[in-house]
């Protein structure tokens, strides 16, 4: 079942398609629990393939975009040719650029507009959407400008945004060697949420625009600023081929550092990001990597490794270029990720649930989970929020041999027979977590999750939290593991202290309460109504009436009362569903 998935998904079948596959294995009797589980996952994984697709096919037109930019002599058309490839990439309805001017903002061109006096509306720098970027030097979107209570309304960019309709509203910076020109926008006339991989577009085209605008207006550095451009536009061609060959992040940070003529170096960690924010004014420059608002790392360049107290133009440029770049392919490398996780949780899924006759097919299932079906392996299987013991899994450091995947709103981990996983699976952090194994066969596999998994239950069952355990190191609490034995169990309770739960059920008295603690106490009447913060007086009571239901030879018995006491509290709510 899953291989015929697999297939689709490596021919871009589209939802048609995988709709058209769930139906026909309903129709052939699949169970639906699993064949719906393994449709959602596909579609996600479809989706996440295809903005992939998206993003490449994205860096391509900003570099074919770089270059035509580069050829526009006058400002004028080029500034028509901005708005007019932004409104294209986008699919928005209206895109206008407006720049500063005497401290102010004048709208100087626009794509789409109904109204002929949107051109020429001076904003004012502070106000509106446009004096957030400018002030900001960020993206800023909003889905619906005249009802968003965050921004300063002024008349004058009120009026432009009542007279085009505008509701979705898209601003980034146009900015070149750390001076803002101005903001280029993109609105929708409609609400509209603008995703990252969008603010990330119009950021990259933004960029070219800018350079290619400060290249335009200024005739005395004409030739500085067409060097720079043909540097960054060589950046551009050749970072595009490594993502067009799958280049990952950490590929593209190399190139740049190679083109930096000044030490440059790469942070992810937002506390670094934010200590060397801090230092900027010591002569570094700090170009974040920012994708819809999030910063994803910072290039950092520090001019004195190479003698200099400054940062040169050139390679202030090339890290303004190259970050909107590596922010795209951030993302991409995100989607990538989170659509390989998926492929192996549905096949690891499929080894948990489904056997296999075929020992060849059978083979490439493991390895489709990352394992290698040579080895004997151990099977965790966490309890508790799924997500927060993925974490956990993912700071063990484990090795790639490993497959994991969510079933049952469990976290399956499936590793190698040799690795040590008891020594780490410590911490406040740590899960409650049963272990099975060691195992090599895919039906050993499965016996193993059914056993970690009732493990795991029992040890929350008893408390044991953070605790990883094996069946047998249950002892007298594996009587917990199986239906029999729970029923053996309950038999032995309604032996044992029938009498004390119906004089419980008639009277509301916490007996059973009562006589756990005072065992847990030592037998102490003043210690268990310190426990129970009852009067001492209290407990005399219920230990007269206990002694007539239980028989006077009870206190003998204790120690199997107080393990039959025990066990039978860590079975109430146990599910046998």
């Amino acid at each position: 079942m899953t291989t015929r998935w697999v297939k689709l998904l490596a021919a871009q079948a589209g939802l048609a398609e995988l709709e058209a596959h769930r139906r026909d294995l309903l129709a052939a009797g699949a169970a639906r629990e699993r064949v719906d589980a393994e449709a959602r996952a596909a579609v996600e994984v479809s989706d996440l393939l295809r903005q992939r697709q998206q993003r490449v096919v994205e860096l391509a037109a900003l570099n074919d975009i770089a270059s035509r930019l580069a050829a526009v002599p006058d400002p004028a058309d080029l500034l028509v040719e901005v708005v007019d490839q932004a409104r294209r990439l986008l699919g928005v309805d209206l895109t206008y650029l407006a720049l500063l001017d005497d401290g102010d903002l004048e709208i100087e061109v626009a794509s789409g507009a109904r109204s002929p006096h949107l051109v020429g509306t001076r904003l004012r720098a502070w106000a509106g959407l446009v004096g957030t970027v400018v002030t900001s030097r960020e993206p800023r979107w909003t889905p619906d400008y005249r009802s968003d209570t965050t921004l300063v309304h002024e008349s004058s960019a009120d009026r432009a945004a009542e007279a085009e309709a505008i509701r979705g509203l898209l601003g980034v910076p146009l900015a070149v060697r750390g001076r803002v020109l101005g903001v280029l926008l993109a609105a929708k006339r409609e609400e509209r949420r603008f995703a990252r991989e969008e603010v990330s577009l119009l950021e990259g085209l933004a960029a070219h625009a800018a350079v290619a605008l400060d290249n335009a207006r200024s005739a005395g550095e004409l030739r500085d600023a067409r060097d720079a451009l043909e540097s960054t536009l060589r950046l551009d061609g050749e970072l595009t081929r490594v993502v067009l060959a799958g280049g990952d992040p950490a590929t593209l940070v190399e190139r740049v550092q190679a083109m930096s003529e000044v030490p440059l170096r790469w942070t992810d960690s937002p506390d670094d990001v934010e200590t060397e924010a801090g230092l900027a004014g010591a002569g570094r420059l700090v170009q974040p990597v920012v994708a819809g608002g999030e910063v994803l790392g910072a290039l950092v360049l520090d001019p004195t490794g190479a003698g200099s107290g400054t940062v040169p133009d050139a390679a202030r440029l090339l890290a303004e270029r190259a970050a909107p770049l590596i922010a795209l392919t951030l993302v991409g490398a995100r989607a990538t990720a989170r659509a390989a996780q998926l492929g192996r949780d549905i096949a690891t899924i499929d080894l948990l649930s489904r056997v296999e006759p075929d020992p060849a097919a059978d083979r490439r299932r493991w390895r489709g989970a990352g394992l290698d079906p040579r080895r004997e392996h151990l099977v965790v299987v966490a309890e508790g929020d799924p997500a927060h013991s993925r974490r956990f899994v993912a700071g063990l450091g484990l090795d790639q041999r490993t497959a994991s995947a969510v079933h049952r709103d469990q976290v399956v981990l499936v590793v190698p027979a040799d690795v040590e996983l008891r020594s780490r699976w410590v911490g406040p952090d740590a899960p409650t977590a049963g272990l099975a194994g060691p195992v090599h066969e895919p039906g050993d596999l499965r016996a193993a999750y059914a056993s970690a998994s009732r493990t795991a239950r029992a040890l929350v069952a008893l408390g044991r939290q953070g605790a990883l355990g094996a069946a047998d190191e249950l002892g007298v609490f594996a009587v917990l593991l199986s239906r029999t034995g729970r029923r053996e169990l309950a038999d032995q309770v309604r032996r044992e202290l029938g009498a004390v739960l119906r004089e419980e059920e008639v009277r509301g008295v916490p007996l059973l309460v009562t006589l756990e603690t005072f065992l847990e106490q030592g037998r102490r009447p003043t210690a268990t109504a310190g426990a129970l913060r009852v009067h001492v007086n209290t407990v005399y009571q219920r230990l007269a009436t206990l002694d007539r239901l239980l028989g006077p030879g009870w206190r003998d018995r204790a120690l199997e009362l107080q393990v039959v006491l025990r066990l039978h509290r860590a079975a109430q709510g146990w599910d046998d569903g």
